[in-house]
């Protein structure tokens, strides 16, 4: 039979234990309770207080921000400047010199797509790669707006001699024109019959009536040439070359220096022609313009306006 001294002892024994279960259960709720809190805070903290780490990594970003808008704030002043820079160049120097914009279709091509890999796929990949497309293309405006200056200055220093070169006369007397019978531009060829580029104007006028240099030059061609007849073509140098077709005769050979107003030939029917007249073309760099918008240096407001209003009228007629 238990003594009441074990009886006591087993009771002491469960209070101990239930105190000690008690005391490891509020010791576990305060740990889990204090963790909690620690994440809650350092979630807090991260989110709207800033560590050592992090107010320099948003420093840095905000640095970074502030000379981006500073360098597209210096981009489109360039931009502007350059805007400027061509218009002057193409609606005043030009014009005055009496010359075509320069032409270098390789300006306004962007480079390929492989020259800004190196940039890499971070968070400002598209941001730095169209900047950076952006920069080039203001190189290349750049580029071509010093080329086109350059070539304007070159021009103006020797404006004087320019001006004795642009074919700026009438190729025959105007007193022995019959009549403009052809234009510049698209037309039904009088011989073929079909639709064609007429690359020059036709000058309807008796055989053997003079034919003048229109400008100051070398003679580059003077032979028969199919189509054309009898040739001449002089380079006047600054890109610019007149030719002279269906001639009856030649008065002047390749390597001839000629000045403006020097006979070099006379009207003929020879080549592919339809009549006695002469063939007139105007070359810029390679390329054909109308003879027409360079005669009015060579005549009257009013007279021009008239020979605008006598083509016009023509114009209407072949169609």
């Amino acid at each position: 039979m238990a003594t009441n001294t074990e009886y006591r002892d087993t009771a002491t024994k469960r209070k101990l234990s239930t105190y000690l279960r008690s005391k490891v259960a509020r010791i576990s709720l305060y740990l889990a309770s204090s963790i909690v809190v620690a994440i809650i805070c350092s979630i807090l903290l991260s989110e709207y207080a800033d560590t050592p780490k992090l107010a320099k990594i948003r420093n840095e970003n905000r640095q970074i921000e502030e000379q981006y808008h500073l360098l597209r704030t210096k981009i489109n002043a360039d931009k502007q400047s350059l805007l400027d820079i061509r218009h002057r160049d193409h609606f005043v120097y030009r014009p005055l010199l009496g010359v075509d914009t320069l032409d270098i279709p390789e300006v306004y091509t962007d480079y390929n797509d492989s020259k800004y890999a190196h940039i890499g796929n971070g968070n400002y990949h598209e941001l730095i790669t169209s900047t950076w497309r952006e920069i080039d293309r203001l190189t290349r405006d750049i580029y071509y707006a010093s080329r086109s200056l350059d070539a304007t200055q070159e021009l103006a220093e020797k404006k004087e001699e320019f001006s004795t070169i642009i074919p700026a006369i009438w190729p025959i007397d105007r007193t022995k024109l019959r009549n403009v019978s052809s234009l510049y531009g698209y037309r039904t060829h009088p011989k073929y019959g079909y639709w064609r580029m007429h690359e020059g104007i036709d000058l309807s006028a008796p055989i053997g009536t003079p034919v003048y240099a229109t400008g100051n030059g070398i003679v580059s061609q003077s032979q028969w040439r199919s189509g054309y007849g009898q040739l001449i073509e002089i380079n006047h140098g600054f890109g610019y070359k007149s030719r002279y077709g269906h001639l009856s005769k030649r008065h002047v050979k390749v390597g001839d220096s000629v000045i403006r107003g020097e006979v070099i030939g006379e009207v003929g029917n020879t080549g592919v022609s339809s009549g006695p007249h002469l063939h007139y073309e105007v070359r810029f760099r390679g390329n054909t313009v109308n003879p027409i918008h360079y005669f009015n240096k060579d005549m009257s407001p009013e007279a021009y306006k008239a020979l605008m209003e006598q083509l016009d009228e023509s114009a209407q007629n072949i169609e």
